[in-house]
C-alpha cells in the first residue's frame, strides 16, 4: 500500500493531544485519506479512526471484522463502522487515563492493519 505521507512532526502530534487533553475537538492526518478525530457516541467522548473509502483497500473491511472478532480480546472497546460516506471508521472511548491514548490509537492502527503508521508506540 503506498499511504502517500503526510508531513509527520511533534508539533502536529503535540496539538492533537493537547486538543484530547483539553477536550477541544482534534484532527490528525495521518497519510492521504486516513486520520484520527474526536468523535462522541452517546455523548461520550472518543476517537475515530477514518479511513476514507479511496483509501480503503480491497478486502480490508472485511480482514478488519474477521479480526476484530477473531481476537476480540486484543481489540476490545474497538466498535467498526461504515459512515454515510462508505469510508471505514474504527471508533474507541477515550480511556479514563490519557496516559493510555496512545496505546488504544496503536491498537486502532492495528486492527486496520496500517501498523506502518503508528507514531504512537514509542511516545
Amino acid at each position: 500500500m503506498n499511504v502517500g505521507r503526510v508531513p509527520d512532526d511533534e508539533r502536529h502530534r503535540q496539538a492533537f493531544f493537547d486538543s484530547l487533553v483539553s477536550g477541544d475537538a482534534a484532527h490528525l492526518p495521518l497519510c492521504l485519506g486516513i486520520a484520527l478525530h474526536t468523535r462522541h457516541a452517546n455523548a461520550r467522548p472518543g476517537l475515530a479512526l477514518h479511513i476514507s473509502q479511496a483509501a480503503l483497500q480491497a478486502g480490508q473491511l472485511q480482514r478488519v471484522l474477521e479480526r476484530r472478532f477473531d481476537q476480540a480480546v486484543v481489540f476490545d472497546g474497538c466498535y467498526i463502522y461504515l459512515d454515510a460516506q462508505g469510508a471505514l471508521v474504527i471508533w474507541h472511548a477515550l480511556p479514563a487515563e490519557l496516559q493510555a491514548v496512545d496505546q488504544v490509537l496503536s491498537r486502532m492502527l492495528s486492527l486496520a492493519d496500517l501498523d506502518a503508521l503508528d507514531g504512537f508506540a514509542n511516545r
